[in-house]
């Protein structure tokens, strides 16, 4: 009997993976099937028969491979040992059928945080990571508060499992709908990549849906900005309030401005100085003339410079911990809204461009979206916009009345 895995490139989806093949050969007869893997052309190495790489999911690879190979051998020695004729397909079923690994509902969320977190850095986020890890709690917390249960076969998942957790997650968790649908989602995509592994046969989402309702975008109006600008506060939120102001300036979020650095500066056409860097988010260009108050906090810093090993402007700290004293900051200068480092983004789209008549379509390429539909969620008419747009309405019926006496 021989073994072979091999790369099945002519089956390679539009992220440039492609599954791995078992193939078994006994007296020229060959057997193939998909073993659950699927990887990235360069992470095969035909000769070793082996995942290139040393992260955790390389590793857990490698070994369904060994464990592939040894119950193949162990079906084929059985067969000989018994005076049992055998052949490759008697070997794929008993690995495919009797022995085939039993994944759980865990095991599958596992998988999903440990392939996440070896992409961190490239087209994956440690927000993102940490995403999957709150719904990793919160189906433990399910299965053993209402299931009485540490875990559960992924085979066992059915309709009426994901029905449950909803309600779960409404009324013991007691999450807004809007939440509901976020952690769902993530739940879902951990089935998807479940489903990809061939580790589960039917999609238990099948008759299950919950979109996100549209909801009113915040922001701080330009009063309420100015509150903060004045208010004198000690120098650890200080600086916290700076970096809140600079996103509310520039349209920067968090990831964003919590890489960036002197790279990102540089002179546009028109002699002033810019922002130009990719979104940490969408991996999509943002063109961001820097504004006066921009510029001010920036120059505030400019000695953060000489002691920031990797050249950051701005002494950002965790999201978590900006968040934290931002409530802080709010509760000092009185502003009732809950003020987070998301709503500097809102506040830059909302009071800082648009509701002072910058055009829909430059605040995009600020924001950096992919698509104006995007941008559009942040075109709330605000007062000023109103009250400015009645006054040119207005002055131009003053001057046509105007107009009108004069010609009498």
């Amino acid at each position: 009997m021989k073994i072979l895995f091999w790369y099945h490139k002519s089956r390679t989806n539009k992220k440039g993976k492609a599954p791995l093949v078992m193939r078994i050969t006994i007296d020229g007869i060959r057997a193939n099937f998909n073993i659950g893997i699927v990887i990235p052309d360069d992470k095969w190495d035909t000769e070793d028969q082996r995942i290139k790489g040393k992260d955790q999911l390389a590793k857990e690879y490698n070994n369904l491979l060994v464990t592939l190979t040894a119950l193949a051998w162990e079906c084929y020695n059985n067969h000989l040992k018994n005076n049992l004729q055998v052949n490759p397909d008697t070997i794929k079923s008993y690995i495919l059928e009797k022995d085939k690994p039993q994944h759980t509902l865990m095991d599958a969320i596992s998988f999903q945080i440990i392939n996440l977190k070896s992409r961190v850095g490239n087209d994956i986020t440690s927000n993102t990571v940490k995403k999957y890890e709150t719904i990793q709690r919160k189906v433990s917390e399910f299965l053993k508060g209402q299931l009485h249960q540490e875990d559960i076969p992924l085979n066992q998942l059915s309709q009426k499992f994901i029905f449950q957790l909803d309600d779960y997650l409404r009324t013991k968790q007691k999450l807004k709908h809007n939440a509901v649908a976020k952690n769902m989602q993530q739940f879902r995509r951990v089935i998807k990549v479940a489903m990809q592994n061939e580790w589960i046969d039917k999609d238990p989402f099948v008759s299950y849906s919950c979109t996100p309702k549209s909801t009113e975008r915040g922001f701080l109006t330009i009063e309420e900005i100015r509150l903060l600008q004045l208010k004198t506060l000690p120098e650890k939120l200080d600086k916290v309030r700076d970096i809140f102001l600079f996103c509310c300036f520039t349209g920067l979020s968090y990831a964003d401005v919590s890489k960036f650095n002197k790279a990102h500066l540089m002179k546009g056409e028109d002699g002033k100085t810019w922002i130009i860097l990719a979104r940490t988010k969408t991996k999509s260009q943002s063109f961001i003339p820097i504004l006066p108050e921009a510029m001010t906090i920036l120059t505030k810093y400019t000695d953060i410079v000489k002691w920031n090993s990797d050249g950051r402007l701005l002494p950002v700290i965790s999201n978590q911990n900006l968040n934290k004293y931002l409530k802080e900051i709010a509760a000092i200068v009185g502003i009732a809204k809950r003020v987070s480092m998301h709503l500097a983004r809102h506040t830059f789209a909302t009071a800082i461009t648009l509701n002072r008549g910058v055009d829909i379509v430059s605040v995009s390429k600020m924001l950096g979206h992919k698509n104006l539909q995007t941008t559009q969620v942040y075109a709330k008419t605000g007062m000023l916009r109103i009250s400015q747009d009645m006054d040119k309405f207005f002055e131009k019926e003053a001057v046509s009345s105007c107009h009108n006496t004069s010609t009498q």
